[in-house]
């Protein structure tokens, strides 16, 4: 499968499959003309929050057929800081999880505090 295959909408999730029919006026786009979207458009996009977008952005950089992703040195900057943003928000999910967790692991073991 390469960039310029159909965009594989079916194992989309219902919100995510109606927002990019939508998006497209209804044709199944291609990998790239998803792919080529930016964040904060795609945001704009009724149905298309942080969590769909990421469902659909993880659809979109796959390595396709053993292909690798484009290097840091060869993506532009705005997909580089979008890239960024992304890790950014996942780490500061896992931080808050885990902080989260070690209150809870602490207030079972100091009842008093």
């Amino acid at each position: 499968m390469g960039l310029d295959d159909p965009f594989p909408i079916e194992k989309c999730s219902g919100r995510v499959r109606g927002a990019i029919l939508a998006e497209f006026q209804g044709r199944c786009p291609t990998i790239r003309e998803v792919a080529s979207i930016s964040d904060s458009q795609w945001l704009t996009v009724p149905n298309i929050g942080p969590t769909t977008l990421e469902e659909l952005r993880s659809m979109t950089q796959q390595p396709l057929n053993g292909e690798e992703t484009a290097s840091a040195s060869q993506m532009p900057d705005n997909e580089l800081l979008s890239r960024l943003n992304r890790l950014q928000r996942e780490l500061n999910t896992l931080i808050g999880e885990i902080r989260a967790r070690l209150n809870a692991s602490s207030s079972r073991r100091h009842p008093h505090r």
